[in-house]
């Protein structure tokens, strides 16, 4: 980022007639690809050189939009010459444009919820938030009295997030899940459903691990959307799952009282949960012959059906069958269009993500066919194997039978929407309790427990799932696999010998691999080894990093389990890219104006949480950018179209307040988006932006 920058001027062929202004002015008006916008007065950051570091590219002054398409870049005195009779001109008064910023990784189903019109639920539920105490028994008699004091009538659906409790030594949300709930024998299962239904005879229940910040004895009943009444709601305090209270990635003040009234306690996490007999009872009724169907699909949780136990998917479409009511597409897909017009608030052109069930792809469509365009882009993953309550031999081979047809981005046949493989989230390990293997053995006193609570087993005999078994018929019939928990380095060892034995089966090749660029998820604990490094390039597998995961709840469990050793394996940006290992960046939200500014500088100053850990693995602040651009555009198959400024590709950009490239580095948090750009098409803009359009 340090050397200077002379501009650059690149126009189409068709326009360099023009160089000759007053002659152009004779030729007929309609053979004239006069530019509709141009953008001048700017800092404008093309990122046109590509490469990993500190080079931003080309800085220019002015930008010519025709279209969808960016047109040409150059001065302010050049693009200026270009300007037809109809065409616009904005001043941007000095800010800076950047490439529009690109999720490569994110949820944004929440998000459409917030924006549905409020109904009647299925059924009548309370929420409760239940901070854990230090055994599954006193926090069960925690529970009960909650409940008592809440005055929970019998009949009423009891819906209980389990809140961890470092204090107490339960640090994360897996320590509930997995070491109370999912464990692999059933003998081991320490929090059960006969201990649920003992304490609630009377009221269908479940207990676990959901995607909310319920507080410790918070307590909403849901009778209907206009009728919910708090009825019991703990002083607010410092704490959440990862010791610190995180205010910036909330939502807009209306959209979080909708969410708290229609969504608390509802949607699931990658975690499981368990029932009492009459909450059990309940969703047979609904969900015809369930204990079967989870006891098939979940060998890896042994008699899951008959323990009452859902994991991620399974919880999913329990809340969609049996908490919801259907909406019609139309409605849905408004929602999903404002869904959409909100993530571009903080500067996202694109995102990546998957689809859980077939109406979110049928609402895409939808408003494809009646607007021509989404309002922005978005490449996503098929996850609906695991998140339809399907027999074992469906989400074994449904991938199989569809046949792999994914494509290198919006040459996929649209630019808008297109499909960049499968994707198997949950189906390797997973963050804060990651599969370091032999690599980190823990410390002495916990050594024993750490080993016991990793993620290690997905490819043993009695615990492939036929998630795992679906995933390598994919892979097997060329499928591309994105989004996939790459978390731990011993955890994506075991990935690259996996990919080792079905390239030595056939017929899938390691050139086929190499093309897919297999997409993993999160990284926070992959580490440096250099066979996993080795590994990582031959297959070309791209690793994103969720930073401020990595930084705010990873070293909760480093200094519990495997002190000082574990901050060699955080997030190490650095080391990835200068061994020459694809990366790319995620949020994993989807929010406000200053969203991306509250994520992007951590990889710069590696300081989230009042704690700074292994600064070693900083990267430059151009670098951070690269990440949110350019290569999370190559992780949705789209850097030929997308993640920098460039003639020819989709006119995606955005305007930001400051100019992050001469901010001193404790000022980077301190920005935010004010105005984006998509196809051409203003999608937001704040609405104290300082715009002129000049006559």
């Amino acid at each position: 980022m340090q050397r200077s920058h002379g501009l650059k001027i690149t126009l189409f062929t068709c326009l360099t007639f023009l160089a000759n202004f007053s002659h152009a002015q004779q030729i007929p008006e309609q053979a004239i690809a006069w530019p509709d916008t141009i953008y001048t007065n700017a800092i404008i950051v093309t990122l046109d050189e590509h490469e990993m570091n500190d080079d931003p590219g080309t800085i220019a002054e002015a930008i010519a939009v025709k279209g969808e398409i960016i047109q040409a870049i150059g001065s302010a005195d050049e693009m200026i010459k270009l300007r037809g009779p109809n065409t616009s001109v904005i001043d941007l008064g000095g800010k800076m444009m950047i490439p529009g910023f690109i999720e490569s990784h994110t949820h944004p189903f929440g998000i459409y919820e917030q924006y549905l019109p409020e109904r009647e639920l299925a059924l009548p539920h309370v929420s409760l938030g239940v901070q854990v105490e230090a055994t599954p028994q006193e926090t069960l008699s925690k529970i009960k009295r909650y409940v008592t004091e809440a005055g929970i009538e019998p009949g009423e659906w009891v819906l209980i997030q389990m809140i961890p409790n470092p204090e107490k030594g339960i640090p994360t949300v897996w320590d509930i899940a997995e070491g109370w709930i999912g464990t692999i024998r059933e003998e081991d299962q320490t929090f059960t459903r006969q201990d649920l239904t003992r304490i609630l005879p009377d009221n269908p229940a479940n207990a676990g691990i959901r995607n909310v910040d319920a507080l410790d004895g918070q307590v909403l009943r849901h009778i209907s959307i206009e009728e919910v009444e708090t009825l019991r709601e703990a002083e607010p305090t410092a704490y959440d799952y990862y010791g610190y209270r995180d205010d910036y990635d909330t939502l807009v003040d209306d959209v979080v009282a909708h969410q708290r009234r229609a969504l608390k306690g509802l949607i699931g996490s990658h975690a499981y949960i368990v029932f009492n007999d009459l909450g059990w009872a309940e969703t047979d009724k609904l969900i015809p012959g369930i204990e079967e169907t989870v006891t098939g699909i979940r060998p890896d949780i042994k008699n899951a059906g008959a323990r009452a136990i859902l994991g991620t998917g399974e919880k999913r479409f329990w809340h969609d069958r049996v908490l919801k009511k259907p909406y019609p597409t139309p409605v849905y897909a408004e929602a999903v269009k404002k869904g959409f017009e909100y993530m571009a608030h903080s500067g996202i052109t694109s995102f990546g993500s998957r689809v859980n069930f077939s109406y979110q792809l049928s609402a895409y469509h939808y408003l494809l066919r009646r607007d021509g365009r989404l309002p922005i882009r978005h490449a996503y993953s098929y996850e609906m194997h695991r998140h339809e309550l399907q027999r074992p031999a469906f989400i074994e081979d449904v991938y199989a039978f569809m046949g792999a047809h994914w494509a290198a981005g919006p040459r996929s046949g649209n630019r808008w929407l297109w499909p960049h493989g499968i994707s198997s989230e949950g189906a390797w390990d997973t963050p804060e309790i990651a599969c370091l293997g032999p690599d980190l053995p823990g410390l002495p006193d916990v050594a024993e427990e750490a080993k016991s609570r990793e993620r290690c087993g997905f490819l043993e005999e009695d615990q492939r799932t036929p998630e795992i078994n679906g995933m390598h018929k994919a892979i097997m019939n060329g499928w591309r696999v994105a989004g996939l928990h790459g978390v731990g380095s011993h955890g994506m060892r075991q990935f690259i010998g996996y990919l080792d034995e079905a390239v030595a089966q056939g017929p899938v090749t390691e050139e086929q691999v190499k093309e897919m660029r297999i997409l993993m998820a999160h990284g926070t604990m992959v580490g440096k080894e250099p066979d996993v490094i080795a590994g990582l390039k031959r297959y070309n597998i791209i690793i994103p990093m969720q930073i401020r995961r990595a930084l705010t709840s990873e070293p909760n469990v480093i200094d519990t389990f495997y002190g000082p050793e574990g901050y060699e394996f955080l997030a190490p940006m650095r080391s990835l890219i200068a061994a020459g290992v694809r990366v790319a960046a995620e949020t994993h939200s989807a929010g406000p104006p200053d969203l991306l500014f509250r994520h992007m500088p951590l990889f710069t100053t590696r300081t989230a949480a009042g704690r700074t850990s292994a600064p070693e693995e900083s990267v430059d602040r151009v670098v951070a950018l690269k990440l949110f651009t350019y290569a999370n555009a190559a992780a949705i198959l789209a850097e030929d179209y997308i993640g920098s400024l460039e003639v020819g590709k989709f006119a995606d950009f955005a305007i930001i307040e400051n100019n992050y490239l001469e901010q001193p580095e404790s000022e980077l948090e301190n920005n935010k988006n004010l105005i984006t750009i998509v196809g051409g098409e203003v999608i937001y803009q704040d609405p104290d932006a300082p715009w002129q359009i000049i006559n």
